[in-house]
């Protein structure tokens, strides 16, 4: 990894699917800067991810086997509350995307919206948690 790694804290990308998580990786370096990544494709290890690294926000995808992004949501919030986290789903639904801010996370996109906007939201939420 470089030396230069944007920004200070680990973004950590939660997604069962390993074609996204590497796609996602590369888009986010490629076009938005972002070289400080962690990648885990199952829910189950990722509260053993924030424990052992720097992260600062999680991009969260909610249909995932084992442990549900919506229950790993509300674990991340409840012992990791410094923490952002964005809802990264495939589901376009306003009845979920609103529960998930109301069980604190920071924003909500779908898969599908178009790349400059999804990261414009995380710059926007990587500012946040500079503050």
């Amino acid at each position: 990894m470089s030396s230069n790694l944007y920004p200070a804290f680990g973004i950590l990308l939660v997604d069962d699917e390993a074609s996204f998580l590497r796609s996602f990786s590369l888009i986010l370096e490629s076009q938005g800067g972002i070289n400080h990544l962690f990648q885990c494709q199952y829910s189950r290890d990722a509260m053993q991810m924030i424990s052992r690294n720097p992260i600062g926000l999680v991009l969260l995808d909610l249909t995932m086997p084992n442990l549900s992004g919506e229950a790993l949501l509300q674990r991340i919030v409840e012992d990791h509350p410094h923490i952002g986290v964005i809802i990264i789903s495939g589901l376009n639904q306003l009845e979920t995307a609103v529960n998930c801010i109301r069980l604190g996370a920071y924003d909500y996109f779908v898969k599908a919206t178009e790349e400059s906007r999804l990261i414009d939201g995380i710059h926007r939420a990587i500012r946040m948690q500079e503050m």
